[in-house]
């Protein structure tokens, strides 16, 4: 039994867990996913998500929430570039917030 689960929990142990707040769209939660979005990710993401050594973020539909809970948490290697995992540095509230922000500029148009 022991032999069975050990693969199981390894596997798990690198998906990250954690149920969204009650609101996304909430302003709070979108404003403190803005501040902490300017003080750890613009360096890669640009300016309100316009784009960088990191991808656009900006008029990006398809990034659905648990999606961006998801690769914020455990990163993301895209070629050469690597997003670190974030979950150790952030409290899953505080990713949430950081998912809420990122999803609210799916309405803005990309910056050129």
């Amino acid at each position: 039994m022991h032999n069975t689960l050990t693969p199981i929990l390894l596997l798990l142990s690198g998906l990250a867990w954690a149920t969204p707040p009650a609101d996304l769209d909430a302003p709070a939660t979108i404003a403190a996913g803005q501040k902490r979005f300017n003080q750890n990710c613009v360096y890669c993401h640009g300016n309100a998500g316009s784009g960088g050594k990191g991808a656009p973020l900006q008029g990006r539909g398809d990034l659905a929430p648990q999606y961006l809970f998801d690769t914020i948490s455990n990163g993301k290697t895209r070629g050469a570039l690597q997003m670190p995992p974030w979950k150790e540095a952030f409290s899953p509230r505080e990713i949430w917030e950081l998912s809420a922000y990122i999803h609210s500029l799916r309405e803005r148009a990309p910056e050129r």
